[in-house]
């Protein structure tokens, strides 16, 4: 399903959280507490390569669907990390995304994981998004905080730029869930800025019930396709943002 022009250009100016505000209408430069530069033009990736990024998450990272596809286990090619590979290689078909999503993690699995990736994988930059099992399990708010800054923190360590994603929001009728959302992605803002990193605002960008599971089943927490689709664009114009000497570094070299 395609997007109207002017929904989309919504739903990006909502979703990044460092954007150039004339790009949505605006006539001024805008930044959130995420960033206020993008990283050096020097920065030094080490051995790892400079346009592979990992997508790391949980299950809406992985590309599961609403709950009536899934019990028939099925999920789509069509989820976030497929959809920005796709975008990255119009600009390089160098880029390369590996979705690392899996099913059911909280953030202290990811904290444990995400080491090992980091290290068989070496990309250029990691899409941290975790945090929604966390929240449904009502699981103490404060060591999930800890958990993402640690994952931040393991990905500088890697020369590996990270990018954080708020968690995305949730159309269950759980109050202690939506408290928790709510303080984590709060969190997530003074952890992008204390650590000097950019971040996706995943959670405003993609407020919008009709992001996520459709009818018969309408799964208030796994989005559908157009959903997955948002999500890739939020990122995307976060690496653009988050990449070496800006987006045209992103651009393949002319000989």
């Amino acid at each position: 399903m395609m997007l109207g022009h002017s929904r989309l250009v919504r739903h990006l100016c909502l979703g990044v959280g460092l954007l150039v505000a004339a790009g949505c209408g605006g006539g001024k430069s805008s930044s959130s507490t995420a960033s206020t530069s993008q990283t050096s033009s020097s920065f030094d990736f080490g051995g790892n390569d400079p346009k592979k990024v990992v997508a790391f998450g949980d299950s809406i990272t992985f590309g599961f669907l609403d709950l009536q596809k899934r019990g028939f286990k099925l999920t789509t090619s069509n989820n976030y990390p497929a959809i920005l590979q796709g975008m990255l290689k119009q600009l390089d078909p160098a880029w390369q995304v590996i979705n690392r999503g899996l099913g059911g993690e909280q953030t202290s699995g990811g904290a444990a994981r995400i080491g090992g990736v980091l290290r068989s994988d070496k990309p250029g930059f990691i899409l941290i998004m975790e945090g929604t099992n966390d929240a449904h399990h009502c699981a103490d708010s404060d060591a999930l905080i800890n958990n993402l800054r640690r994952m931040v923190q393991s990905a500088k360590g890697n020369n590996t730029i990270p990018i954080l994603g708020t968690i995305t929001p949730s159309f269950r009728n759980n109050p202690c869930a939506d408290d928790i959302i709510d303080e984590a992605n709060a969190a997530i803002q003074g952890i992008a800025a204390s650590e000097g990193i950019v971040m996706a605002d995943i959670f405003n960008g993609m407020n919008q019930r009709d992001l996520f599971g459709i009818a018969p089943d309408r799964d208030p927490l796994h989005p559908n396709e157009t959903g997955y689709a948002i999500m890739a664009h939020i990122w995307y114009t976060a690496i653009l943002q988050a990449n070496p000497g800006g987006a045209s570094a992103a651009l393949r070299r002319r000989r």
